[in-house]
């Protein structure tokens, strides 16, 4: 039985994953660049590692919670990486949104050093990885899988085996077509909404009960009405998101015109320096081309 579960990447999943695991009785060792997440996790019981062969010399099951497809190569290669750090049998879950091949990549890499080597990408945002509601999509053996069952259902209340390894990072980039397009969409209604003299709230709660609702726009719309752009989830990420998406459907022979089109209004949000602040700042770009803010009705 996994009593010891490592992290690594305490960030907006990172640390819900962590507060989970220490909830459900988990002895957990996580480690980040930053020292405030590590603060208050270590508060709450976790093990502090000083790099990612810590963690791996101590767990036989590992998340990463990174950011992209060299950041899982920093931490997983070199000697401290956990493909020489952890033992042989042991179990790495990738959780960072990377495409398929990379992944199928790193699980190869995984399985010379005999580790198995999962992809399980995440969606639910930070507040789902608080209460622990989010999903979980997963490629891999499903063997692994059930091994670890317990484990994953600490942190996700939806968990879904899609096939082999790659077919978790597939599955995530069909979902973040959804999430990039509805977040430009909502930011597009809203401008329309305002410039028609609608008042916004009052739209808002017309949407949520209407056809045209969706998770992002109640999530997103109201973030971009009162101007509360303080970070959830980065617009940089939600960039490097589409970026996989598009990555995705060109390994396929796909054209996705929606996609291509919402990578440019995200893209031109980054250029204007707008990366670090949370993805519902796509909003600005629109602004910017109209030469108006939403802010503009306000009383």
């Amino acid at each position: 039985m996994t009593t010891h579960v490592g992290i690594i990447g305490a960030g907006n999943m990172g640390f819900g994953m962590s507060r989970n695991l220490l909830k459900a009785g988990y002895q957990v060792v996580v480690y980040d660049l930053r020292p405030e997440p590590l603060e208050a996790l270590a508060a709450e019981g976790a093990t502090i590692a000083t790099d990612p062969g810590e963690v791996g010399r101590a767990c036989g099951l590992v998340f990463s919670v990174v950011l992209d497809h060299p950041q899982n190569l920093a931490i997983l290669e070199g000697p401290e990486g956990l493909f020489k750090q952890m033992a042989p049998g042991g179990t790495i879950f990738v959780c960072s949104t990377i495409s398929p091949s990379q992944v199928r990549e790193l699980a190869d890499l995984a399985a010379a050093h005999e580790l198995r080597l999962l992809d399980s990408p995440l969606s639910g945002g930070r507040e789902g990885a608080l209460v622990g509601t989010m999903s979980m999509m997963i490629g891999g053996d499903g063997a692994v899988l059930a091994e670890h069952r317990a484990v994953l259902e600490a942190v996700t209340a939806n968990l879904y085996h899609l096939g082999d390894v790659g077919a978790g990072e597939a599955a995530k980039a069909v979902n973040q077509i959804l999430v990039a397009v509805h977040d430009v969409a909502t930011a597009e209604a809203l401008m329309l909404a305002s410039k028609s003299g609608i008042d916004l709230k009052q739209m808002y709660e017309i949407i949520c009960t209407s056809a045209g609702q969706s998770w992002m726009f109640e999530h997103r719309a109201m973030r971009m009405i009162d101007r509360d752009f303080e970070t959830r989830g980065a617009l940089k990420i939600l960039l490097k998101d589409i970026k996989v998406v598009l990555e995705t459907a060109h390994a396929h022979g796909l054209v996705l015109p929606l996609s291509e089109m919402t990578r440019q209004v995200v893209q031109a949000g980054v250029n204007q320096g707008l990366g670090d602040e949370d993805d519902s700042a796509c909003v600005k770009v629109l602004e910017s081309l109209a030469s108006f803010s939403l802010a503009d009705l306000r009383p």
